[in-house]
Protein backbone atom coordinates (compact mmCIF):
# COMPACT_ATOMS: atom_id res chain seq x y z
CA UNK A 1 0.00 0.00 0.00
CA UNK A 2 1.62 3.47 -1.04
CA UNK A 3 2.05 5.96 1.39
CA UNK A 4 -0.03 8.54 2.18
CA UNK A 5 0.87 12.09 3.13
CA UNK A 6 -0.94 15.67 3.22
CA UNK A 7 2.11 17.11 2.64
CA UNK A 8 3.56 17.37 -0.70
CA UNK A 9 7.08 15.64 -1.62
CA UNK A 10 9.61 18.11 -2.32
CA UNK A 11 12.10 15.81 -2.84
CA UNK A 12 15.70 15.88 -1.23
CA UNK A 13 15.11 19.26 -0.47
CA UNK A 14 13.08 18.38 2.22
CA UNK A 15 15.49 17.58 4.74
CA UNK A 16 16.56 21.07 4.14
CA UNK A 17 13.10 22.75 4.68
CA UNK A 18 12.66 20.12 7.42
CA UNK A 19 15.16 21.24 9.35
CA UNK A 20 14.62 24.95 8.57
CA UNK A 21 10.81 24.92 9.82
CA UNK A 22 11.89 22.35 12.88
CA UNK A 23 13.71 25.29 14.26
CA UNK A 24 11.66 27.59 13.39
CA UNK A 25 9.06 25.74 15.43
CA UNK A 26 11.53 25.38 18.38
CA UNK A 27 12.54 29.18 18.55
CA UNK A 28 8.26 29.89 18.78
CA UNK A 29 7.91 27.31 21.43
CA UNK A 30 11.23 28.96 23.16
CA UNK A 31 9.54 32.42 23.34
CA UNK A 32 6.19 30.63 24.41
CA UNK A 33 8.08 29.06 27.85
CA UNK A 34 9.14 32.60 28.45
CA UNK A 35 5.87 34.22 27.97
CA UNK A 36 4.09 31.34 29.83
CA UNK A 37 6.57 31.27 32.58
CA UNK A 38 5.99 35.69 32.86
CA UNK A 39 2.06 35.61 32.44
CA UNK A 40 1.42 32.88 34.75
CA UNK A 41 4.51 33.35 37.31
CA UNK A 42 6.05 29.93 37.16
CA UNK A 43 9.81 28.93 37.11
CA UNK A 44 10.67 28.99 33.73
CA UNK A 45 12.81 25.37 34.33
CA UNK A 46 9.34 23.79 35.65
CA UNK A 47 7.61 25.53 31.87
CA UNK A 48 10.11 24.23 29.67
CA UNK A 49 10.37 20.53 31.03
CA UNK A 50 6.49 20.62 31.17
CA UNK A 51 4.94 22.95 28.37
CA UNK A 52 7.36 22.17 26.11
CA UNK A 53 7.54 18.43 25.73
CA UNK A 54 3.73 18.60 25.52
CA UNK A 55 3.76 20.44 22.42
CA UNK A 56 6.88 18.75 20.82
CA UNK A 57 5.24 15.36 21.77
CA UNK A 58 1.98 16.36 19.30
CA UNK A 59 2.87 14.25 16.30
CA UNK A 60 3.91 11.24 18.49
CA UNK A 61 0.53 11.73 20.26
CA UNK A 62 -1.12 11.76 17.19
CA UNK A 63 0.36 8.26 15.81
CA UNK A 64 -0.36 7.06 19.50
CA UNK A 65 -3.99 7.77 19.23
CA UNK A 66 -4.52 6.35 15.70
CA UNK A 67 -2.71 3.67 15.97
CA UNK A 68 -5.53 2.86 18.71
CA UNK A 69 -8.43 3.60 17.23
CA UNK A 70 -7.23 1.50 14.60
CA UNK A 71 -6.69 -1.56 16.84
CA UNK A 72 -2.80 -1.65 15.75
CA UNK A 73 -1.58 -1.89 19.52
CA UNK A 74 2.17 -2.76 19.01
CA UNK A 75 2.46 0.63 16.45
CA UNK A 76 0.76 2.28 19.70
CA UNK A 77 3.49 1.39 22.02
CA UNK A 78 6.39 1.53 19.79
CA UNK A 79 5.98 4.75 19.46
CA UNK A 80 5.83 5.26 23.22
CA UNK A 81 9.18 3.17 23.65
CA UNK A 82 11.17 4.83 21.08
CA UNK A 83 11.86 7.89 22.83
CA UNK A 84 13.53 7.28 26.29
CA UNK A 85 15.57 5.07 23.67
CA UNK A 86 16.28 7.87 20.80
CA UNK A 87 16.83 10.20 23.94
CA UNK A 88 19.51 7.57 25.53
CA UNK A 89 21.61 6.98 22.23
CA UNK A 90 20.68 9.83 19.66
CA UNK A 91 19.62 13.45 21.92
CA UNK A 92 22.52 13.20 24.21
CA UNK A 93 25.16 13.30 21.70
CA UNK A 94 23.49 15.40 19.58
CA UNK A 95 23.18 17.76 22.22
CA UNK A 96 27.16 17.16 23.28
CA UNK A 97 27.31 18.09 19.54
CA UNK A 98 25.74 21.35 19.51
CA UNK A 99 27.17 22.77 22.68
CA UNK A 100 30.69 22.21 21.41
CA UNK A 101 29.95 24.33 18.05
CA UNK A 102 27.86 26.89 20.48
CA UNK A 103 31.03 27.30 22.51
CA UNK A 104 33.41 27.76 19.02
CA UNK A 105 30.75 30.27 17.77
CA UNK A 106 31.25 31.53 20.85
CA UNK A 107 27.50 31.55 21.69
CA UNK A 108 28.34 29.32 24.87
CA UNK A 109 31.15 30.11 28.05
CA UNK A 110 31.36 26.24 28.73
CA UNK A 111 32.20 23.42 26.05
CA UNK A 112 29.99 21.17 27.73
CA UNK A 113 26.27 21.45 29.66
CA UNK A 114 26.94 22.86 33.36
CA UNK A 115 23.48 22.19 35.39
CA UNK A 116 22.57 22.06 39.10
CA UNK A 117 22.16 18.46 40.95
CA UNK A 118 18.63 18.92 41.64
CA UNK A 119 18.29 17.70 37.93
CA UNK A 120 19.55 14.47 37.98
CA UNK A 121 17.00 13.93 40.59
CA UNK A 122 13.75 14.08 38.15
CA UNK A 123 15.91 11.76 35.80
CA UNK A 124 16.34 9.09 38.20
CA UNK A 125 12.87 8.84 39.28
CA UNK A 126 11.65 8.57 35.85
CA UNK A 127 14.54 5.82 34.69
CA UNK A 128 12.87 3.56 37.49
CA UNK A 129 9.25 3.16 36.77
CA UNK A 130 10.65 1.97 33.06
CA UNK A 131 12.38 -0.67 35.27
CA UNK A 132 8.89 -2.68 36.27
CA UNK A 133 7.31 -2.33 32.56
CA UNK A 134 10.06 -5.22 31.52
CA UNK A 135 8.60 -7.27 33.62
CA UNK A 136 4.63 -6.61 33.74
CA UNK A 137 3.87 -8.84 31.00
CA UNK A 138 0.22 -7.99 29.86
CA UNK A 139 -0.52 -12.00 29.24
CA UNK A 140 0.51 -12.62 32.51
CA UNK A 141 -0.23 -9.53 35.10
CA UNK A 142 -3.00 -7.87 33.09
CA UNK A 143 -4.31 -6.54 36.26
CA UNK A 144 -1.41 -5.74 37.72
CA UNK A 145 0.31 -3.43 34.48
CA UNK A 146 -2.97 -1.72 34.39
CA UNK A 147 -2.99 -0.80 38.34
CA UNK A 148 0.93 0.07 37.75
CA UNK A 149 -0.50 2.52 35.00
CA UNK A 150 -2.69 4.54 37.17
CA UNK A 151 0.61 4.93 39.48
CA UNK A 152 2.60 6.38 36.68
CA UNK A 153 -0.48 8.61 35.35
CA UNK A 154 -0.50 9.78 39.12
CA UNK A 155 3.09 10.23 39.00
CA UNK A 156 3.18 12.42 36.38
CA UNK A 157 1.03 14.78 37.50
CA UNK A 158 2.69 14.76 41.28
CA UNK A 159 5.73 16.19 39.10
CA UNK A 160 4.42 18.44 36.97
CA UNK A 161 2.87 20.10 40.00
CA UNK A 162 6.07 20.24 41.56
CA UNK A 163 7.55 21.59 38.41
CA UNK A 164 5.16 24.50 37.62
CA UNK A 165 5.68 26.17 41.00
CA UNK A 166 5.14 29.75 42.09
CA UNK A 167 7.80 32.03 40.63
CA UNK A 168 8.02 35.80 40.46
CA UNK A 169 9.15 36.67 37.03
CA UNK A 170 9.69 40.30 36.50
CA UNK A 171 9.55 40.10 32.26
CA UNK A 172 8.98 37.72 29.44
CA UNK A 173 11.91 37.87 28.43
CA UNK A 174 11.24 37.79 24.81
CA UNK A 175 8.03 39.09 23.29
CA UNK A 176 5.81 36.31 20.91
CA UNK A 177 6.43 36.81 17.10
CA UNK A 178 2.69 36.14 16.52
CA UNK A 179 1.89 37.94 19.57
CA UNK A 180 -1.24 35.77 20.51
CA UNK A 181 -0.11 32.88 22.67
CA UNK A 182 -2.98 30.33 21.23
CA UNK A 183 -1.82 31.71 17.79
CA UNK A 184 1.56 31.01 18.06
CA UNK A 185 1.35 27.72 19.64
CA UNK A 186 -0.71 26.34 17.04
CA UNK A 187 1.93 27.68 14.60
CA UNK A 188 4.44 26.18 16.69
CA UNK A 189 2.91 22.27 15.87
CA UNK A 190 1.55 23.06 12.63
CA UNK A 191 5.52 24.26 11.92
CA UNK A 192 6.66 21.17 13.47
CA UNK A 193 4.52 18.68 11.40
CA UNK A 194 5.83 19.76 8.08
CA UNK A 195 9.12 20.21 9.31
CA UNK A 196 9.14 16.51 10.71
CA UNK A 197 6.97 15.50 7.37
CA UNK A 198 9.57 17.19 5.04
CA UNK A 199 12.80 15.47 7.04
CA UNK A 200 11.95 12.58 6.85
CA UNK A 201 10.72 12.36 3.17
CA UNK A 202 13.29 14.44 2.60
CA UNK A 203 15.99 11.74 3.86
CA UNK A 204 13.76 8.44 2.18
CA UNK A 205 14.31 10.56 -1.66
CA UNK A 206 17.72 11.11 -0.37
CA UNK A 207 18.37 7.28 0.07
CA UNK A 208 16.62 6.53 -3.02
CA UNK A 209 18.64 8.62 -5.62
CA UNK A 210 21.96 7.29 -3.92
CA UNK A 211 21.05 4.04 -3.88
CA UNK A 212 20.88 3.12 -0.37
CA UNK A 213 18.77 0.55 1.38
CA UNK A 214 15.25 1.10 2.96
CA UNK A 215 16.23 -1.00 5.58
CA UNK A 216 18.89 1.19 6.46
CA UNK A 217 17.30 4.13 6.05
CA UNK A 218 14.51 3.58 8.40
CA UNK A 219 16.19 2.21 11.41
CA UNK A 220 19.32 4.24 11.16
CA UNK A 221 18.51 7.66 9.72
CA UNK A 222 14.68 8.27 9.68
CA UNK A 223 14.94 8.12 13.74
CA UNK A 224 17.57 10.73 13.93
CA UNK A 225 15.35 12.90 11.91
CA UNK A 226 12.25 12.11 13.96
CA UNK A 227 14.25 13.15 16.59
CA UNK A 228 14.99 16.67 15.98
CA UNK A 229 11.70 17.88 16.64
CA UNK A 230 11.54 16.27 19.94
CA UNK A 231 14.99 18.28 21.40
CA UNK A 232 15.12 20.92 19.03
CA UNK A 233 13.59 23.45 21.92
CA UNK A 234 15.99 21.78 24.29
CA UNK A 235 19.31 22.46 21.88
CA UNK A 236 17.88 25.85 21.45
CA UNK A 237 18.08 26.37 25.05
CA UNK A 238 21.76 24.89 25.01
CA UNK A 239 23.21 26.86 22.24
CA UNK A 240 22.02 30.06 24.36
CA UNK A 241 23.73 28.79 27.17
CA UNK A 242 20.54 28.24 29.35
CA UNK A 243 21.41 25.09 30.44
CA UNK A 244 19.20 23.90 33.28
CA UNK A 245 16.05 24.82 31.01
CA UNK A 246 17.54 23.00 27.98
CA UNK A 247 18.44 19.95 29.83
CA UNK A 248 14.99 20.44 32.08
CA UNK A 249 13.30 20.34 28.31
CA UNK A 250 15.12 16.97 27.52
CA UNK A 251 14.62 15.26 30.92
CA UNK A 252 10.67 16.44 31.05
CA UNK A 253 10.21 14.69 27.64
CA UNK A 254 11.68 11.54 29.19
CA UNK A 255 9.39 12.18 32.01
CA UNK A 256 6.35 12.32 30.07
CA UNK A 257 7.55 9.09 28.05
CA UNK A 258 8.28 7.67 30.85
CA UNK A 259 4.84 8.27 33.25
CA UNK A 260 2.39 9.47 31.36
CA UNK A 261 2.32 7.91 28.16
CA UNK A 262 3.09 4.17 29.23
CA UNK A 263 0.68 4.49 31.93
CA UNK A 264 -2.25 5.63 29.54
CA UNK A 265 -1.05 2.49 27.22
CA UNK A 266 -1.14 0.41 30.31
CA UNK A 267 -4.16 1.70 32.06
CA UNK A 268 -6.05 1.06 28.57
CA UNK A 269 -3.92 -2.66 28.11
CA UNK A 270 -2.38 -1.76 24.73
CA UNK A 271 1.41 -2.74 25.81
CA UNK A 272 2.74 -5.03 24.53
CA UNK A 273 6.68 -5.92 25.24
CA UNK A 274 8.17 -7.79 21.89
CA UNK A 275 11.99 -8.47 22.34
CA UNK A 276 12.42 -5.24 20.07
CA UNK A 277 11.12 -3.16 22.93
CA UNK A 278 12.51 -4.72 25.90
CA UNK A 279 16.22 -4.31 24.37
CA UNK A 280 15.00 -0.42 23.49
CA UNK A 281 13.85 -0.12 27.28
CA UNK A 282 16.93 -1.55 28.73
CA UNK A 283 19.38 0.46 26.85
CA UNK A 284 17.70 3.21 27.81
CA UNK A 285 17.57 2.22 31.22
CA UNK A 286 21.35 1.38 31.63
CA UNK A 287 22.59 4.88 29.74
CA UNK A 288 20.08 6.95 31.99
CA UNK A 289 21.68 5.49 34.85
CA UNK A 290 25.23 6.65 34.14
CA UNK A 291 23.66 9.97 33.09
CA UNK A 292 22.21 10.45 36.70
CA UNK A 293 25.88 9.94 37.94
CA UNK A 294 27.69 12.43 35.20
CA UNK A 295 24.35 15.05 36.25
CA UNK A 296 25.13 14.09 39.89
CA UNK A 297 28.90 16.13 39.05
CA UNK A 298 27.60 18.78 37.34
CA UNK A 299 27.17 17.92 33.79
CA UNK A 300 25.12 16.90 31.27
CA UNK A 301 25.57 14.26 28.29
CA UNK A 302 29.20 12.48 29.31
CA UNK A 303 27.42 9.36 28.24
CA UNK A 304 27.05 10.47 24.57
CA UNK A 305 29.65 7.71 23.65
CA UNK A 306 27.62 5.09 25.59
CA UNK A 307 24.54 5.63 24.01
CA UNK A 308 25.99 5.80 20.33
CA UNK A 309 27.35 2.28 21.68
CA UNK A 310 23.76 1.64 22.69
CA UNK A 311 22.27 2.77 19.18
CA UNK A 312 25.15 0.66 17.06
CA UNK A 313 24.53 -2.55 19.16
CA UNK A 314 20.81 -2.37 18.93
CA UNK A 315 20.64 -1.46 15.13
CA UNK A 316 22.94 -4.51 14.91
CA UNK A 317 20.20 -6.97 16.39
CA UNK A 318 17.72 -5.29 14.35
CA UNK A 319 19.68 -6.10 11.23
CA UNK A 320 20.84 -9.64 12.30
CA UNK A 321 16.94 -10.32 13.72
CA UNK A 322 15.97 -9.02 9.60
CA UNK A 323 18.77 -10.81 7.80
CA UNK A 324 18.30 -14.16 9.50
CA UNK A 325 15.37 -14.14 12.14
CA UNK A 326 16.49 -17.91 12.77
CA UNK A 327 19.08 -16.43 14.26
CA UNK A 328 17.40 -14.10 16.59
CA UNK A 329 18.92 -10.70 17.34
CA UNK A 330 17.56 -9.97 19.95
CA UNK A 331 17.57 -11.30 23.60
Amino acid sequence: MAEVSLVPSIGPFGVVAGIVLTILAGLLIEQLVHYVSWRFQRAAVGVAAIFAPIITSSPELAIFTVALLQGQAEIAWGSIVAQPFMAATVIYPMVIAVSLAAWALGWRRYRLPHVHRIVAVPLLVFTIPLLPILFLHPERYGIYGRLYGVLLLVLYFVYAKFMLREEEVEKAGSSLWLRNPALQTAAAVVTMAFGAEWMVGGIKELGASLGLDKLALSVILVPVATVIPESVVGIIFIAKGRDDEGVGVIVGEKALYSTFYPGLAMVLGVYSLEPAAATALTIAIIISMFEVVAIWFGYFGLTAPIGLGGYVYYVACYTLHMACPQLGGFA
